[in-house]
């Protein structure tokens, strides 16, 4: 792809022929080889930028000017339907936020108010492109006053959109410089000019400013079309800038082959999270930064009292501990009676015993502190293991980094080939996928209504299970190398995407699914 795909296309008045072969928005040798749809993780368009149809559950991974194409070819039909410029029909769609439909019924409806609201009302003149992007220089001689600096400046120095407010280079430019660096908004940019509502076309922008702010107002322009495309979202990835356009039922996308590798949501587009649905996840998000902090702290800094389960501070550096509440005596360390210590454990003050213990069912009758405290220790319950799957995942991803130096001398040290050394690649890759799916079912754990008691058992069964495979899969991928054994990380993976499947199934077609709404309800009642 040549440094010139990298601009903003601009419209001009050669190009009022869409349907020839040769009128492409790009020159071939500019625009990118246009891929193929196929199921699940390519990338696609048409040749003509229109975008092909996506079947139910497919979706395709494009880059930016696969998207600039889309955003192209949907401003030129509108255009040869309304009869209007392409760019015209380009700020039109975006004033009512990309509906062609929406657009249509506005513009047969009372068109006169529709373009003199979206600031396009004198762009449909008959000189077409060329005269919308108003570039050219006035036809007049001699000077003509700035409408910002007042200077009188050279008419052939002289800038204006097709409202014909003119204005010197330098103060259009700086004008407009400064729209861009304000952020998104400078793709609405209007006249300088007070009280006048006229669109800045693209080509005063490339004309005036310098062509790294032509790339961002580029980059704004694109993110606008994709924000308000159902069918399109940008990969989060860092750095990744890549785009997935998705047919109907894809909830989840990765951004593979040939990208980041990162999996998405494709209605919310944060990380994937099944099986919690959107909603959940934005609760959990907002509990969580709401909760978290406390959480954490308590985690670090309290535990229960092994007879009352009230939980207290140590403050102190003794692991000699005096409950308040009850009065009982116990070891900070293995939380065991502390009559039982003594020189075989290591001295009064230094215990080498450990024996955690599991927290305890509702007591019956509680009141509000009590029930407060019983929601709190529920939260952490939840908390903890959902943030436990999160840091392993995170080391996870991590280790994936290293692996393929991993495969390099696995494959030299058994003289393979680099397809008998993918199961290790393929292994690393299913433990961080089940490691993000089991941390979101502690969300969807948590508002699982409470009286479904069966189906939390069903679900708590095959999440049971998923964990424990993924452990031992995980502790598999860690091995040194020459412990591997091939056969039964192959097998293990396999067993292991097997139970992840089942889980997910089970959890989105086999369960009540907490309703987004309820969710808070639900918990509460918990």
């Amino acid at each position: 792809m040549s440094d010139d795909s990298d601009q903003e296309y601009v419209y001009s008045e050669d190009e009022d022929d869409y349907n020839d072969d040769e009128d492409a928005e790009m020159s071939d040798a500019d625009a990118p080889a246009a891929p193929r749809a196929r199921k699940s993780g390519s990338t696609g368009s048409k040749d003509d930028g229109a975008p092909s149809r996506l079947g139910d559950g497919a979706y395709a991974l494009m880059e930016p000017a696969d998207v600039e194409r889309m955003l192209v070819a949907k401003a030129r039909e509108v255009s040869e339907t309304l009869d209007v410029p392409p760019e015209s029909a380009e700020v039109l769609l975006r004033h009512v936020g990309w509906s062609a439909e929406r657009l249509m019924e506005a513009f047969w409806s009372d068109g006169e108010r529709l373009t003199g609201a979206a600031g396009v009302d004198t762009w449909a003149a008959d000189g077409g492109d060329a005269a919308a992007a108003a570039v050219a220089l006035p036809s007049a001689e001699g000077t003509v006053t700035c409408r910002i600096c007042f200077d009188d400046v050279p008419a052939s120095s002289g800038r204006s959109a097709p409202c014909g407010h003119f204005f010197c280079e330098d103060c259009y430019g700086g004008y407009l410089a400064n729209a861009v660096d304000e952020g998104a908004s400078c793709v609405m940019a209007t006249c300088p000019e007070r009280g006048c509502a006229t669109r800045v076309p693209g080509a005063l922008f490339a004309a005036l400013v310098d062509a790294k702010r032509v790339d961002r107002r580029r980059s704004f322009r694109l993110e606008n079309f994709v924000s308000f495309s159902k069918d399109l979202r940008w990969c989060p990835g860092k750095g990744c800038g890549r785009v997935a356009r998705a047919g109907a039922g894809v909830g989840s996308v990765k951004c593979a082959p040939n990208g980041c590798g990162c999996n998405f949501c494709m209605r919310c587009g944060e990380e994937a999270h099944s099986p919690a649905s959107c909603g959940l996840i934005a609760q959990w998000t907002e509990k969580c930064q709401n909760e978290s902090e406390t959480a954490n702290w308590i985690l670090a800094n309290t535990k229960r009292c092994p007879k009352c389960q009230t939980r207290i501070e140590k403050n102190q550096g003794c692991n000699h501990m005096n409950c308040s509440q009850c009065k009982y005596e116990f070891c900070w360390m293995c939380m065991g009676d502390w009559a039982d210590h003594g020189a075989t454990t290591g001295g009064f003050y230094k215990c080498n015993k450990y024996d955690p213990l599991k927290a305890e069912a509702d007591d019956g009758a509680m009141d509000d502190q009590a029930r407060a405290k019983r929601e709190l220790d529920r939260y952490l319950h939840y908390y903890k293991r959902f943030h436990g799957h999160d840091q392993s995942q995170a080391f996870a991803t991590k280790q994936l980094e290293s692996t393929e130096k991993r495969m390099v001398e696995l494959q030299e040290s058994t003289h393979g080939s680099w397809i008998d050394v993918q199961f290790l690649k393929t292994a690393n890759e299913m433990v961080i996928d089940c490691r993000r799916v089991l941390k979101n079912t502690y969300v969807f754990g948590y508002y699982l209504p409470t009286p479904a008691k069966r189906q939390r058992e069903l679900f708590e069964n095959l999440q049971e299970h998923l964990e424990r495979f993924t452990e031992t899969l995980s502790e598999m991928t860690e091995l040194p190398l020459d412990q591997m054994d091939r056969s039964e990380i192959v097998n293990v993976t396999r067993v292991t995407e097997s139970f992840l499947a089942n889980l997910i199934q089970g959890a989105e077609a086999g369960l009540d699914v907490p309703d987004d709404d309820a969710a808070p309800a639900a918990a509460a009642a918990a």
